[in-house]
């Protein structure tokens, strides 16, 4: 059988210099006549340039084919939750799944790759072969508005997550794409901002996430590869993502041999030659700064035709790797696995913080539930931009649309929580009316009360409270005396001011589809919680290594930035250009916390169950390869069945000059009673640092002590290793 890489070279050698200019530029997939009834004067106000060749399906972007060579027209789709759709769309509704901070919560690979595989199927049968995710940016700007789609603080977890989701998307036949190609920390002001790194901050933190969801350990087995990466809006250390030679070329396509495709992201484009030569591959969303200025370029000798072949090679390598360019039809569409997964992702990425006893509620309970807040009775809702899934079964809220859209979901914990305790009587309040509310409460024998915070792309939440003074009433339900369950449905981590005062606490993110069922299962005991979280929760933002987002200059002018359009965005009129400078170096999200003694609300790693666990019996040996294997046991000492998620911590020797870090972690079911010995392998990259002086990852000899733990502030064993003994 001919290679992917023998194959895409043949296609190239047969391809005229128009259609290779024609394979990377890439256009909007929406029409703008179909785009202008959402908002007047049309999604990101869109020009009539801007309509796609014939032939794209209305998604996100689109890329003409060349029919002549068998090469399909590339439909590229949001991806992260779920298939999207900007605009509406024949076919566009789709499950909407848990979103990334709850993914990364169940710290559940299998069921990761599993939901990758989910969501390619279901791009395949909407005809998408290119999906725009997963997002790979560590969350240490916890008021990020996109932070639902990112995969927490830590960069092993959140690159081994994020790996998954693609690899299991790509399963299915659909290019996945890991996106953003580096240091989006932030909304505020993101296609002006300069984002300040040092490089060893850099390649401990933001860089070895998107290292670890590209290549992966070294012991598994991809000949495919990821397919595909996005660049940033931002600059880093003052030069644009889609322009900077060290991210593009010099660290993922020479250091970390990625042979797939580097895309702009929609707007994210800034030059012609400067980009081509930096090793950007595909520019979006219209010709604007390749198509005919990059034929003028190459015919001018300012980028080699070399160069653009290699852009060519790369695309037509991915599509073949994945077998998009083999695939025949469109399989049959499968909405009831997509929402059976939807469901288990939303009940493993549950995190139960906190209780007293009074959960579970059992099946047999009997009593008033009362559950307030958050059009309970009818949604859950999600995360807004273009990662906002249009749902199946539509928005049973309808919030007033913007130029990006937003959804609530249609499933009922109020109808969910009827089902699963069928002897209780279960009463709603809206919770707008503080006092009715807390009269309601007064009347139960337990309450919950649902919270929610809506964020979404292009706008950082201003601050952690809970938005619409909800923390308020959360006080004044709780000060009646009735044992009181908060649930946190959250774009990411929350100030908790009143978790002292209620009963239990439990953080469900955005569930998805099926969150109402899956938070019932979950209160009802029919499922034990087993999430872990994937972020800190602050005891106060003054704790934090920024006191607030680095803020956008304003205009001249203008009291703030203008109005977010793709026309504003390649004209770069979105405001003066700042620095974001994160001189926490290597001390992101829990290092922060730990290395400077700070208190905080829940830690990383934290979740309870309703199940108990012990470690007993670990041991740890070296690899030949540097790295470390540990084995520990874990035994179910409760009543119930559970998951446990054990979890390892290194600290390095002292010569490595680098805090504490996660390095691995093993998912274990249990019934109860059952002991089970669980082995964690440590690649040696988790145990190296990155030396500046000699740009590669090195070993610092001496102790290495290991802490097997129950999260990073909750230690059950600790093991030494000698880095200095043969390897």
């Amino acid at each position: 059988m001919t290679s992917p890489d023998a194959r895409a070279s043949d296609l190239v050698e047969a391809m005229t210099l128009d259609e290779k200019i024609q394979l990377v530029t890439g256009y909007l997939g929406m029409p703008v006549d179909s785009a202008a009834h959402v908002v007047p004067g049309g999604v990101f106000g869109l020009t009539e340039e801007m309509t796609p060749p014939p032939g794209a399906v209305g998604s996100d972007g689109f890329v003409p084919g060349v029919p002549r060579l068998g090469i399909p027209g590339l439909q590229l789709a949001g991806a992260g939750m779920g298939v999207t759709s900007l605009v509406p769309r024949e076919g566009g509704e789709s499950v909407s799944f848990p979103s990334a901070m709850a993914q990364a919560s169940t710290w559940d690979v299998p069921l990761i790759r599993e939901f990758g595989r989910r969501v390619g199927r279901e791009a395949r049968a909407q005809g998408i072969n290119v999906m725009l995710g997963a997002a790979c940016n560590l969350t240490i700007e916890p008021r990020s508005g996109r932070a639902f789609e990112y995969h927490g603080e830590d960069p092993i977890l959140a690159g081994t997550i994020t790996r998954q989701e693609m690899l299991g998307t790509q399963d299915e036949g659909v290019v996945a794409s890991v996106k953003h190609f580096a240091a989006n920390f932030q909304e505020t002001g993101r296609f002006v901002v300069n984002s300040v790194v040092g490089e060893r901050a850099l390649r401990e933190g933001e860089l070895l996430a998107f290292e670890v969801a590209l290549t992966g350990p070294a012991d598994e087995t991809d000949e495919v590869g990821v397919g595909a990466v996005m660049t940033s809006y931002n600059k880093l250390n003052g030069t644009y993502a889609s322009e900077n030679h060290y991210l593009l070329t010099e660290v993922l396509k020479d250091e970390w041999g990625f042979s797939g495709w580097v895309m702009s992201d929609w707007g994210a484009a800034h030059s012609t030659v400067a980009s081509a030569l930096a090793g950007l591959d595909q520019e979006f969303p219209h010709a604007h700064w390749y198509g005919s200025r990059l034929r003028t370029a190459i015919e001018n000798g300012e980028v080699p035709e070399s160069r653009l072949d290699d852009m060519n090679l790369r695309i037509l390598r991915s599509l073949i790797a994945v077998g998009a360019l083999d695939s025949s039809g469109r399989p049959a569409r499968e909405i009831d696995a997509c929402l059976n997964t939807a469901q288990r992702v939303a009940e493993e990425g549950i995190v139960l913080l906190q209780n007293d006893g009074v959960l579970p509620l059992s099946r047999s309970f009997s009593g008033v539930v009362g559950v307030i807040g958050s059009h309970a009775d009818i949604a859950v809702p999600s995360g807004g931009g273009s990662g906002a899934v249009r749902p199946i079964g539509g928005d049973p809220v309808s919030d007033a649309q913007g130029n990006l859209p937003r959804y609530w979901l249609p499933s009922s914990p109020v109808g969910a929580l009827r089902e699963a305790l069928p002897k209780a009587e279960v009463r709603f309040d809206a919770g707008t009316d503080h006092a009715a509310a807390a009269i309601l409460a007064a009347e139960c024998d337990v309450v919950v009360v649902i919270a929610h915070q809506l964020t979404m792309e292009h706008f950082d939440v201003p601050d952690l409270h809970l938005p619409d003074a909800q923390d308020e009433l959360i006080t004044a339900v709780a000060s009646t005396g009735t044992p009181t369950v908060v649930v946190l449905e959250t774009g990411g981590v929350v100030l908790t001011p009143w978790r002292n005062d209620v009963a239990a606490l439990l953080a469900a993110w955005y569930p998805g589809h099926r969150g109402g069922e899956a938070l019932a299962a979950i209160l009802s005991g029919a499922v034990a919680p087993s999430g872990k979280l994937p972020a800190t929760f602050p005891d106060s933002e003054d704790d934090l290594p920024h006191r607030e987002v680095f803020p956008l200059p304003p205009l001249r002018g203008k009291g703030g930035p203008v109005e977010l359009t793709l026309v504003n965005i390649l004209a770069e009129k979105q405001g003066e250009y700042f620095d974001a400078v994160y001189d926490e170096g290597l001390l992101l999200g829990y290092k922060w916390f730990d290395a400077t003694g700070k208190r905080v609300a829940f830690p990383f790693g934290h979740g309870l169950s309703y199940a108990r666990f012990s470690y007993d019996g670990a041991s740890v040996v070296s690899e030949r390869t540097g790295g470390a294997v540990i084995t520990v046991s874990l035994t179910n000492t409760g009543v119930v069945a559970g998951r446990e998620v054990a979890q390892v911590y290194a600290t390095l020797p002292e010569a490595a000059a680098t805090p504490r870090r996660l390095v691995g972690w093993v998912s274990a079911e249990l019934e109860p009673g059952e002991n089970r010995e669980a082995i964690i392998r440590i690649p040696a990259i988790y145990l190296s640092v990155w030396s500046v002086a000699e740009s590669r990852w090195v070993r610092a000899p001496g102790v290495v002590r290991f802490d097997i733990a129950a999260s990073s502030r909750d230690v059950r064993l600790v093991r030494e290793l000698d880095a200095e003994q043969p390897v």
